[in-house]
């Protein structure tokens, strides 16, 4: 019996033994990149359109070979647009799923709970369009050390935007409202002014409205009222509400040329307004008429049968620009250890994007991209210059 019993005992060793040993080989011959965003609730759409372009960069990675001569394996992981939600599921992703690194989320409230797991656990990750400054700075200013972002920070948005409008356009006051329940909002808003007062101009009003309100009537006439500025600045981050203040600001005789941010390059806002909206100048964090956006949407449109171009093309392009980022310092390392992704991260320097160069800085881990500003002419959306930040 004693005899039996070793051998039973001998064999389930060895059954580990050969199980772990498949484990660590699959572990050898595969990279686990995560991707996380709201593939459910309220903001599933664009969940889900992070969740489509990241599979297809995945699929091409693989079909050429991968990365480093090993297959790509993507873990997709739903946060609802709930930082509790992406808290669990970046610790499961990490501790269970052994991902390596994160691309992801969409928001700055979500991307900031991501932040926090991937510290606690030393993984980087690269966010498609979390904007707000936090993500990549504590309140201190000191840079966090595992994110990094493919698109442009509110700050830099914000400051683009008050550049142009005084030296280009030539608007020396203006009125600016904004969300008091968004933090991108509020971010671009105090950005736009402390540029826009640097530069020499002046902000005549500054108005905020709560998160959830589609009725601006009461908050744009305590601007209408405040006195006379060039220029009316649209600080939001959703193309309804952009639309359905400069509807209604029209309708209560509002009629400053309207600045805003890359809210207004969405086609559905039209539905809301098209006069309200004529003239109207913001930047964007891509060029959407740029041969490789062109065929990049093409090839993801015939896969998923929709087209992210009429409501959200540049989450498009910063996940696929994400995407470049990870496989471009996996690449320069050498390994997939997220210690050694990291480095290569913060150490990226310049590389292609979709539609030009993409910069990351050592110091901030902010990217430097090609901004083009585009206006609104009858329903469509037409670039009248380019900016590339230099900090």
């Amino acid at each position: 019996m004693k005899k039996l019993k070793r051998t039973l005992a001998l064999s389930l060793a060895l059954i580990l033994v050969l199980i772990c040993t498949g484990c660590g080989k699959k572990a050898d011959d595969t990279i686990v990149i995560g991707c996380i965003g709201p593939i459910t609730g309220d903001n599933a759409f664009y969940g889900q359109l992070l969740k489509d372009s990241i599979t297809l960069m995945a699929e091409n990675c693989n079909a050429a070979g991968g990365i480093i001569g090993k297959q790509v394996e993507l873990k997709m992981y739903d946060d609802r647009s709930d930082p509790v939600e992406v808290t669990n599921a970046a610790r499961k992703a990490i501790q269970q799923d052994g991902v390596q690194v994160f691309i992801g989320t969409e928001s700055s409230a979500t991307t900031l709970a991501l932040a926090q797991v991937c510290e606690e656990n030393n993984i980087p990750f690269v966010t498609t369009l979390a904007t707000n400054i936090k993500v990549t700075r504590t309140e201190d200013g000191q840079t966090r050390p595992q994110s990094f972002r493919s698109c442009l920070s509110d700050p830099q948005m914000g400051s683009i935007m008050a550049q142009y409008t005084i030296r280009e356009l030539g608007y020396q006051s203006a009125g600016v409202i904004y969300n008091l329940g968004s933090d991108y909002s509020i971010g671009i808003m105090q950005q736009f002014t402390d540029t826009f007062e640097n530069e020499g101009g002046t902000v005549v009003t500054s108005e905020a409205y709560n998160d959830g309100d589609v009725d601006y009537r009461a908050v744009l006439t305590k601007m209408k009222n405040a006195g006379d500025f060039d220029c009316l600045y649209i600080a939001v981050g959703y193309y309804k509400e952009a639309g359905l203040i400069a509807k209604q600001a029209r309708e209560l005789g509002l009629d400053q040329p309207i600045v805003s941010t890359d809210s207004m390059m969405v086609g559905k806002m039209f539905e809301i307004t098209s006069e309200g909206v004529e003239g109207a100048i913001y930047p964007a964090s891509f060029i959407i008429d740029h041969p490789n956006v062109q065929a990049f949407l093409a090839e993801f449109t015939e896969k998923f049968g929709y087209d992210p171009s009429q409501d959200s093309a540049g989450d498009l392009v910063c996940a696929h620009d994400a995407w470049m980022m990870v496989e471009t310092a996996i690449t320069n390392a050498g390994s997939a250890e997220p210690t050694a992704i990291r480095d290569a991260l913060e150490n990226l320097g310049t590389i292609d994007s979709i539609c030009g160069t993409l910069t990351v800085v050592p110091e901030t881990h902010d990217t430097l991209r090609e901004c083009p500003i585009y206006q609104i002419q009858k329903e469509e959306f037409i670039k009248i210059a380019e900016f590339k930040p230099t900090a």
